[in-house]
């Protein structure tokens, strides 16, 4: 599981209009939007000044504490965010229960905003847990989480898409049971919709979040050795990439292999696994892409192994 970038986990505020893209109105954004150090903090961070950006929040913490609110929850997630960086798990769980007690206190609990920082925060917390070997813990949190940014997404797919992948992509590694990953399943389709929906209306620059998350499907279902259904997603992310870019890249090659990899698994699908691998190890050589080549090398040489094993056992046994 991996500390998500601070754009992605909680996204940026809209300006001084406090509306969305499509128009809805963010009445709880003045309290946040009214106060210059929050866009401050926001850039100290992403021009890597994290110590400017501790100072400014601590007096930020000190000050807003007798009020709480919204603004001092905001603080206590960027300050989270700040331990997580530095792997300071133990006080990354201690600030996240700062929070939910601020959070509580708040009187709009439905807003977009308030919301947005509820996931960002249990989001903090799956992710010290799991570092800090709390399965269980991380597990039910994240579970949360993906809730959280799902019913945002639905809001605003533009803003909160990318952090539902994102929560969606780190249960594939923190679930543990074959039930639990189906779960996770239902929010990748909910993600593939909205992207679906974008596509559809001829918004180009969808189509590479749509293969994402259609690829990423995939990949579930490769690793439940669901390979029928893996190479039904691999197949269709593909024929969406290809309205991107015509010719093999290393998003293209990536996913061949893996629905080269689920093809080998089907025996009336094998000879169109090796085949596929066969034609795409030259490629992965030219671009120079060595993980993929050695990958496909490995795949093909195991291919060979047991094909030739099973024949050598067939014919001992009918000598």
């Amino acid at each position: 599981m991996k500390l998500l970038p601070l754009d992605t986990l909680l996204p940026e505020i809209y300006g001084n209009t406090g509306k969305s893209a499509n128009g809805a109105s963010y009445v709880e954004l003045n309290a946040l939007l009214l106060d210059a150090r929050v866009p401050q903090v926001v850039e100290m961070l992403r021009s890597g000044d994290k110590d400017g950006a501790e100072a400014l929040l601590g007096g930020m913490a000190e000050e807003l504490r007798v009020h709480g609110g919204l603004r001092l929850a905001w603080a206590q997630v960027m300050r989270m965010w700040l331990l997580a960086a530095a792997d300071d798990c133990g006080a990354v769980i201690d600030s996240g229960i700062g929070a939910l007690h601020t959070l509580m206190a708040v009187d709009n609990r439905s807003g977009v905003e308030y919301l947005s920082i509820v996931a960002a925060t249990i989001y903090l917390l799956a992710f010290a847990h799991y570092k800090s070997g709390e399965n269980k813990k991380a597990e039910k949190e994240l579970g949360k989480a993906q809730k959280l940014y799902e019913r945002l997404a639905k809001k605003d797919s533009d803003r909160f898409t990318p952090a539902l992948m994102s929560a969606v992509e780190a249960s594939t590694e923190v679930f543990k049971s074959k039930l639990k990953k189906m779960n996770v399943l239902a929010h990748y389709q909910v993600a593939t919709e909205l992207y679906q929906g974008k596509v559809s209306a001829g918004v180009t620059d969808a189509i590479n979040s749509l293969v994402d998350s259609i690829t990423a499907e995939g990949d579930i279902h490769l690793k439940m050795g669901n390979y029928r259904d893996a190479v039904k997603f691999y197949t269709k992310a593909l024929r969406y990439q290809k309205r991107i870019s015509a010719s093999m890249g290393e998003k293209e090659l990536r996913i061949s292999v893996n629905l080269g990899k689920a093809l080998l698994h089907l025996s009336n699908r094998r000879a169109a696994g090796e085949q596929l691998l066969n034609s795409i190890l030259p490629l992965a050589e030219k671009m120079g892409a060595t993980t993929e080549a050695e990958e496909i090398a490995k795949l093909l040489s195991d291919e060979n192994k047991s094909t030739f094993d099973i024949a050598a056992f067939w014919k001992k046994l009918f000598k």
